[in-house]
């Protein structure tokens, strides 16, 4: 039963800039939901193509859709923006490009309801500049492990309580990596989390691809994060301490022992199995983060008047 008044069951947050070439296809996938008590929030985030007009169309033509336009502030600030004018007791996101499956808010909730999680994703099948599909950890203690390495979730595929978004938001300090600090910081707030195995969203993958400048950053904020983790987790299965464990991280032999004792932990579950592989995941991921350091390092010592393909 459908309940657009005051306080819908799940509000849908959807972050708009410059999408009017997708934006219709994820608006019907959302509106065709098997579930059907949710508020759909759209926030332009300053577009200057025709998404507020494509917006604007559908809003006078479903009460569940609320439109806010204005100026460019970025997506940290516009999904906390939605998160804080959220009704729902559940909060789904949902990207501009992505499309929805008409079953997943249906499945996720029950999923939720049934697993007594406070997060949880799904499998998504990806469409556009490339095929294939991405699966994620169905467990908490799988999610907590995949955590070592990234994120345990496909960001617009996710659903949780409110509670948990509005208590955590989304940082500031962690552009580009947004998610995945949040799903750090909420698993370290003590939040369950998870995934529904079965696709739920079909994930759009373009062929523009980030510039070197921000893959970099990112990269390097991932491993700021990936080294939180480490820590805390280290900390909680094993009563290390952030000392030992950062030491840990430039000795591999420390890291492979380390990693033995976790699997002891985690024995006969799918956190053991993803453990498995955890060291040579772990070690291309410090690699690649010593390589980014010295190639930050040599960029930033050579003389202005070097060419950029002197190397």
């Amino acid at each position: 039963m459908m309940n657009i008044h005051n306080s819908p069951t799940i509000s849908v947050i959807l972050p708009v800039f410059n999408s009017d070439q997708y934006i219709e296809l994820a608006i019907n996938s959302i509106l065709d939901q098997s579930f059907n008590d949710f508020e759909l929030i759209f926030i332009d985030d300053g577009s200057s193509d025709n998404s507020f007009e494509i917006l604007s169309n559908y809003a006078k033509l479903d009460a569940r859709i609320h439109l806010i336009r204005r100026d460019n502030q970025g997506l940290i600030y516009t999904l906390n923006q939605a998160i804080e004018l959220a009704k729902g007791q559940y909060i789904a996101r949902m990207d501009a490009d992505d499309l929805t499956l008409p079953n997943r808010l249906e499945s996720q909730l029950e999923f939720l309801e049934k697993n007594k999680l406070h997060l949880c994703g799904s499998s998504v099948q990806l469409i556009g500049a490339a095929i294939g599909s991405w699966h994620y950890p169905p467990s908490h203690e799988g999610c907590e492990i995949e955590l070592l390495f990234g994120v345990p979730f496909a960001h617009p595929s996710v659903m949780g309580h409110s509670s948990v978004f509005k208590e955590l938001r989304y940082s500031f300090e962690w552009s580009l990596v947004e998610d995945y600090d949040l799903w750090q910081r909420a698993w370290a707030a003590g939040f369950k989390m998870g995934n529904v195995p079965e696709v739920l969203l079909q994930y759009r993958v373009h062929r523009k691809q980030t510039s070197s400048l921000y893959r970099r950053q990112q990269a390097q904020n991932s491993q700021r994060i990936r080294s939180r983790h480490w820590q805390q987790l280290l900390s909680a299965k094993l009563g290390i301490s952030a000392t030992e464990a950062q030491e840990a991280e430039k000795d591999l032999w420390k890291t492979f022992q380390l990693l033995r004792q976790l699997k002891q932990c985690y024995k006969g579950t799918e956190a053991e199995k993803i453990l498995h592989h955890a060291f040579p995941r772990l070690c291309s991921h410090r690699l690649h983060s010593w390589v980014l350091d010295r190639t930050s390092w040599l960029s930033s010592s050579r003389p202005h008047f070097w060419s950029d393909h002197v190397f």
